[in-house]
């Protein structure tokens, strides 16, 4: 009997973590076109996208209780405008890339020369990019948050993915959003990756400056060990 209420309550808890990996995958259908979905399919570097996204996002609510509940939580320190620029917009761009970047690619519209070279270019940046953006806030854990904020008791963390840049997670929504444009071929995918890359680059300065302020001479060992902030050994 125990094992029987075992098995439900993990059903119950990893069913919904499927369901929504499979339905954001399925928004990348829809912008392509459910009337063509085999075309889709018939390109390795977009049948790979579309399998690593069901399981990226499955994998991300399954284990989501190792993330701060409240991603929204304000801290010590916390910039207004940042639900706005950091969060709303940076949203709103990775959900509009999932539908245009498709789009463009299956009605050949403002597509890129360079063919297979690129889709698989694309698909490296990509699967590199995932690898970071879910890296680095499961490391963080409970600290993890879309604001640039300092939560209580925060710590500053120096191992993991931030061994290698100071912003991990910036430069893997950046090499996510590129890769997507490049899978698809996208010219107009590339004009979002680029708002997406500044947006990005604009939170680093604030973030850093709140960093030196609370972590002091910590932050600044840090940053001697650490010279890049979001691509290793070039930026």
């Amino acid at each position: 009997m125990s094992l029987l209420k075992g098995v439900k309550k993990m059903f119950k808890k990893v069913m919904p973590a499927i369901i929504f990996g499979v339905v954001y995958a399925a928004l990348i259908l829809f912008g392509w076109g459910l009337d063509d979905v085999g075309a889709f399919f018939s390109h390795p570097a977009r049948l790979i996208l579309f399998g690593v996204t069901i399981g990226v996002n499955t994998v991300t609510m399954l284990f989501k209780d190792n993330f701060n509940v409240d991603l929204f939580k304000k801290g010590e320190k916390e910039d207004p405008k940042e639900k706005l620029v950091g969060v709303a917009l940076p949203t709103l761009i990775g959900f509009l890339i999932i539908f245009i970047a498709p789009y463009s690619d299956s009605h050949n519209f403002l597509v890129m020369g360079g063919g297979d070279i690129l889709r698989y270019f694309g698909l490296i940046i990509f699967l590199v990019g995932y690898i970071f953006m879910v890296w680095a806030p499961f490391h963080l854990g409970k600290q993890f948050s879309w604001l640039v904020t300092v939560q209580e008791e925060h710590e500053l963390v120096t191992d993991g993915p931030f061994r290698y840049m100071r912003h991990p997670r910036y430069s893997g929504i950046i090499q996510w959003v590129f890769g997507v444009a490049l899978i698809f071929l996208s010219i107009a995918g590339l004009v979002l990756a680029v708002l997406m890359s500044a947006l990005m680059l604009l939170r680093i300065p604030k973030e850093e400056k709140m960093l030196h302020e609370v972590f002091g001479e910590k932050w600044e060992e840090y940053c001697k060990r650490t010279t890049k902030k979001v691509i290793p050994f070039v930026y």
